[in-house]
């Protein structure tokens, strides 16, 4: 009967996400904007490959949260670990019964999904969290373009990383040599969809602010931002602030999937080497 038992635990949870991956999870509602099919569904077979090197397996679709036609049956092939290889922090692996929320997107050509560094989980015995429904609910309204967005690790892995188009080096070169007492700062530079920049802060002054950002509700990003100044800027700052306002151009913010270009915050480093009398920045 212990034996029994727990099989049963690990047909249940033997392949909830574990965190040690090296890698993570996009915020739900940008995972749904790239995936082509977000269903619930439930896994009818699955079958393995002569040499078991891979595995398919079926699903009969229950529900479609996205918008189009979707088919009845969807199949998916994973690459198998024998069992004296299994126990991997980023292995996971679906069985027969099993009842999925799945975000399946299209890579070349070819259909997939993965339950690692993914909204794709199995949901057998609890269902969708309330949060997770709401946006699946809310998904097809929304808009890309009507966000800015930042560097966070959920975020990230859904767009570009930019760098300025202007000779940032000729611009720095040109920088006042004093014997600042402060020599290092952060500054949070707004760029637009075409990538020009349209104002400068200084990370102080954007964690300061952030309470009073204007977020959505449902999708958890950002619609709106004013940024109000915790203490004067010291000389250091003014510096690099009219260092960094001379570098306007920068590539366009897009997401990798569609190409569509957003507004975003770029983070960015300036330190002053008094030894080498020389400006430095960090990208």
């Amino acid at each position: 009967m212990k034996t029994k038992i727990l099989s049963f635990f690990f047909f249940l949870f033997g392949c909830i996400k574990v965190s040690a991956c090296d890698c993570d999870t996009p915020k739900t509602i940008l995972e749904f904007y790239s995936s082509k099919y977000v269903f619930k569904g439930i896994i009818t077979s699955k079958i393995f490959s002569k040499d078991s090197a891979t595995y398919t397996i079926k699903f009969k679709v229950i529900e479609s949260y996205k918008k189009g036609k979707i088919p009845k049956e969807l199949s998916f092939t994973s690459y198998y670990k024998k069992e004296n290889a299994r126990w991997s922090s980023c292995y996971t692996e679906e069985y027969q019964y099993q009842e999925w929320l799945v975000f399946a997107q299209e890579n070349n050509g070819k259909l997939g999904f993965s339950s690692m560094c993914s909204n794709s989980e199995f949901i057998g015995g609890r269902g969708i969290d309330a949060y997770t429904q709401k946006i699946l609910d809310s998904g097809n309204r929304f808009n890309l373009q009507d966000y800015i967005y930042n560097d966070n690790v959920d975020v990230r892995s859904e767009f570009n990383y930019t760098k300025p188009i202007t000779d940032i080096d000729s611009v720095f070169r040109n920088g006042k040599v004093k014997d600042y007492e402060k020599t290092y700062a952060v500054l949070a530079l707004y760029i637009d969809e075409k990538g020009k920049l349209i104002s400068i802060f200084t990370g102080l002054d954007m964690d300061y602010s952030e309470p009073d950002f204007v977020n959505d509700p449902v999708f958890g990003l950002m619609k709106s931002f004013s940024v109000k100044s915790k203490r004067p800027l010291n000389e250091f700052e003014i510096e690099a602030i009219h260092l960094f306002s001379q570098v306007k151009d920068w590539e366009q913010k897009k997401h990798v999937t569609t190409k569509v270009p957003v507004k975003y915050i770029r983070y960015v480093r300036v330190e002053f080497d008094k030894e080498n009398k020389k400006w430095k920045y960090d990208l």
